[in-house]
């Protein structure tokens, strides 16, 4: 019975372990995943609900009237005594109940600044929508640049297999010929040392690739143990953008989120600022209060108290003199302003020279893989005529090995360029929100 329920045991170990399924992510689905388990993104989600709460506050508070409600019980260990032509008269009750309900409506004038209030609050409404969005631009551009990463170093892989493919075939035709006494034993072992020497770079690559697939996992957020790999190939799409250069400079210097929220923190600035004028003005507001007050000494039963009912209502006003304050506050608020335009003006000179050196080395990369590309097929070809050469005899086997060596460089620096130019598009389509 033990034995049969290890041997369970045991297979239901084996079957889990070797029917783990590898999740496979296209881009499209990478970056939603990375939507739906991004930290930030869900507490600035978090934050942009709280702001849509806090206008609607905001407008409760300000347009509604408040009502508040107070009650107060008083007992007197103590009257109070009058002393009147030798005669000790006390004054007051033993016991004294008063509530009081009042509502208040602030009125929209002079230094009640109601409207301002709402503004702020529905700009920082905003800003916390341009937050997520900022956000979601920034997780999709790193999710795309670790796709890529992921696709470059697994082409760099199929180049190494290749090339090891390659070496192997070499070595097999001179280890034939060698048997046969047609080439050195030295020509053997050259060709023999260079499948070993690819062999650690097939390694390393591979090595690379695992990595690569790890730190994309993080930056989608899986936090299971699944392994993870991509669907996409590593292609140059010659596809331009529609906008000219000039026209995604300027798309991205005037309407670029990181401006977008400091013209948000300026539009609060300036409400902020009309708050400190304001303040130097009087505040109005209407009132009313509904009282129940009962006096009664100890000797009536408390279910038998009178209460009587007070109703007032009226306008009041209240300012606030302080001329100490008022000033330097305002002065506050202005700076900050004139703060915020310096920023403005500083964010867009930055992301002028920052879309200029993306655009440079998009350029750069375009020429590179124009030119690598012709670069390969001239080393393919010449691959090709080397092993047929040295089969017939014409060429010495280092001739092969140099083709050979010169095609997967080729390869490799073509990949190179092509990865170099989807990282900087990526990073471009960042600047200008393309998720």
């Amino acid at each position: 019975m033990y034995k049969k329920l290890i041997f369970i045991f045991i297979f239901c170990i084996l079957t889990s372990s070797y029917g783990q399924e590898v999740k496979v992510f296209t881009l499209r689905e990478a970056i939603s995943e990375a939507f739906r388990n991004n930290t930030d993104l869900i507490n600035a989600r978090y934050d942009k609900l709280i702001a849509d709460y806090k206008v609607t506050q905001t407008y409760n508070e300000s347009l509604l009237p408040s009502l508040n409600v107070s009650s107060i019980y008083s007992r007197a260990f103590k009257k109070q005594v009058f002393d009147i032509f030798g005669q000790k008269i006390e004054i007051g009750s033993d016991n004294t109940i008063n509530t009081t309900f009042e509502l208040s409506q602030p009125i929209p004038v002079l230094g009640t600044p109601i409207f301002q209030g709402i503004n702020i609050a529905k700009y920082y409404s905003r800003l916390s929508s341009e937050n997520v969005n900022a956000i979601e631009t920034k997780v999709a551009t790193e999710v795309k640049k670790s796709f890529l990463s992921v696709l470059f170093l697994k082409e760099v892989v199929e180049v190494n297999k290749k090339s090891l493919q390659n070496a192997q075939d070499n070595l097999n035709v001179v280890e034939i010929r060698y048997r046969n006494g047609t080439v050195t034993e030295f020509d053997y072992l050259r060709a023999k040392v260079k499948v070993e020497s690819i062999k650690p770079e097939l390694s390393k690559a591979e090595n690379n690739l695992t990595l690569s697939k790890k730190s994309l996992k993080n930056t989608i957020g899986l936090k299971t143990d699944e392994e993870i790999d991509v669907v996409g190939s590593l292609i140059y799409d010659s596809a331009e953008f529609i906008m000219s250069i000039d026209e995604i400079i300027d798309k991205m210097i005037d309407n670029n989120v990181s401006l977008r929220l400091l013209r948000i923190n300026r539009q609060i600035n300036e409400e902020l600022l009309s708050i400190d004028e304001a303040n130097y003005l009087p505040k109005f507001y209407l009132f009313g209060q509904y009282s129940i007050y009962a006096a009664e000494n100890d000797k009536r039963n408390f279910f038998k108290y009178r209460y009587y009912n007070v109703i007032n209502a009226g306008i009041g006003m209240a300012w606030n003199f302080n001329l100490f304050s008022n000033p330097y506050k305002k002065s506050q608020s202005i700076l900050e302003i004139k703060k915020t335009d310096e920023q403005i003006n500083d964010i867009r000179e930055k992301l002028k020279i920052q879309a200029q050196s993306i655009i440079l080395r998009i350029e750069d990369a375009k020429k590179r893989i124009k030119a690598q590309n012709e670069t390969v097929k001239l080393a393919e070809r010449g691959y090709e005529l080397a092993k047929i050469s040295f089969n017939n005899g014409v060429i010495n086997q280092i001739d092969v090995l140099d083709a050979e060596l010169i095609l997967t460089q080729s390869k490799l620096a073509y990949l190179q360029a092509v990865y170099e130019f989807l990282i900087a598009k990526a990073e471009l389509e960042g600047l200008l929100e393309i998720k």
